[in-house]
């Protein structure tokens, strides 16, 4: 993430919705796409289809964001269904091509897997991929800050590691330790709040 992108002011979704803007479109596409991928994972998609489906999803999503609307529900959310749709629209697509039986038999299985996908349980889906995505784009955009001393200090202490036994590992007195967890940490916590505000907030 270049350090213009950091710094604005306008969250990424509003930017996106500007036709003009190709550098927002494009920088919205590099970080909602792994998020799509890891989506399709979680719903078993065979990995061959990957790319097909990617791009069908990107192209529903250029067309309805200009619609999106917060107030009706988290983008992530939104984002979610409209993977899923997309996905069942691609399935169903395959199961009308000339295939194989056997291959008909299992793509119509996997469509009907995820037609039946209750609420609930898509939305824990989604959250707990998002989650897991933001957490992870959160620490890679704060780790240059930080010596490489700090970072593993504060890697130990999410695995659950002591500060005793982190001191000792990394030959540091105790209270050094918390000093350089604590401020990865606070840095780290204000970087997801900022991702947040600036993937999911549409300005509205």
């Amino acid at each position: 993430m270049t350090k213009k992108s950091y710094l604005t002011r306008q969250t990424l979704i509003q930017r996106a919705r500007d036709p003009q803007d190709e550098a927002a479109w494009e920088e919205f596409i590099s970080l909602y796409k792994n998020f799509i991928y890891h989506l399709l994972h979680k719903m078993n998609i065979n990995a061959n289809d990957f790319d097909d489906m990617v791009q069908l999803v990107l192209m529903k999503l250029w067309e309805g964001l200009k619609s999106y609307d917060s107030s009706r529900g988290k983008f992530r959310s939104w984002l979610g269904r409209l993977t899923k749709n997309a996905v069942i629209n691609y399935l169903d697509k395959q199961t009308r091509q000339n295939l194989q039986k056997e291959e008909i038999r299992n793509t119509q299985e996997l469509e009907l897997q995820i037609k039946n996908y209750q609420i609930g349980e898509l939305e824990q889906l989604i959250e707990d991929e998002w989650q897991a995505y933001v957490t992870s784009i959160a620490f890679d955009n704060i780790k240059e800050l930080f010596s490489g001393m700090a970072i593993e200090a504060f890697l130990l202490s999410q695995q659950g590691v002591t500060a005793v036994e982190i001191a000792e590992r990394l030959d540091l007195k105790k209270e050094s330790v918390y000093v350089l967890v604590s401020r990865v940490k606070s840095k780290f916590i204000d970087e997801m709040r900022r991702l947040v505000r600036e993937l999911e907030s549409d300005g509205q």
